[in-house]
C-alpha cells in the first residue's frame, strides 16, 4: 500500500473562527482546511507555504504542529493508498482570497465547519474541544476574512 502524504493548515482570525476553503471538485462542493499535496521533492513546512501561496494568495509567516494523523486512513481519492495528513497552526502575512473561480473562503466557529474529509472533521473536533496543543485566538492579520 503506498502513502498519500498532505499538509494543511490551521488559521484562526481575531474573533476565533477558523479558514475553511469550500472548492468545487468531481462534480460537488467539498469543505477541507486549506493545504494538499506533498510533491516527491518537497518537505512539509515547504508544500505548506506552497499550498498557501497557490490557494489564497498569502505568506505563512509562523507554523506550529498541530496534529498528525495517528490511526489508519485509506486516502480518500485514492483506495489503493494510506493517507499520513498533518495539521500546523499557521500564522498568515496578507488578506485571503480565493485563487480559483470554484473555491469560496469562510471563516466559521468550529461548530459550524462541515468539513468533508474523515480526518479533517477529526481535527474539527479537537479544534471544538480546545484539544491539540494550545490554539491562540489572534492569529490571522487583522484585515483577514473582512
Amino acid at each position: 500500500m503506498r502513502w498519500i502524504v498532505r499538509v494543511y493548515g490551521l488559521v484562526a482570525d481575531e474573533w476565533g473562527r477558523w479558514l475553511v476553503v469550500e472548492e468545487y471538485f468531481r462534480g460537488g462542493w467539498i469543505q477541507k482546511f486549506p493545504g494538499g499535496g506533498v510533491e516527491p521533492h518537497e518537505g512539509l513546512i515547504g508544500a505548506l507555504q506552497r499550498e498557501f501561496w497557490e490557494e489564497l494568495r498569502v505568506e505563512v509567516r509562523r507554523v506550529e504542529h498541530f496534529y498528525t494523523t495517528d490511526f489508519f486512513q485509506r486516502s480518500y481519492y485514492h483506495a489503493e493508498a494510506r493517507l499520513l495528513a498533518i495539521y500546523y497552526r499557521v500564522w498568515i502575512e496578507g488578506e485571503v482570497r480565493p485563487m480559483l473561480s470554484r473555491q469560496r473562503l469562510l471563516w466559521l466557529p468550529a461548530a459550524f465547519m462541515r468539513l468533508t474529509f474523515p480526518v479533517d472533521r477529526y481535527v474539527g473536533q479537537l479544534l471544538r474541544r480546545g484539544e491539540g496543543g494550545a490554539v491562540p485566538l489572534h492569529s490571522a492579520s487583522s484585515s483577514a476574512g473582512r
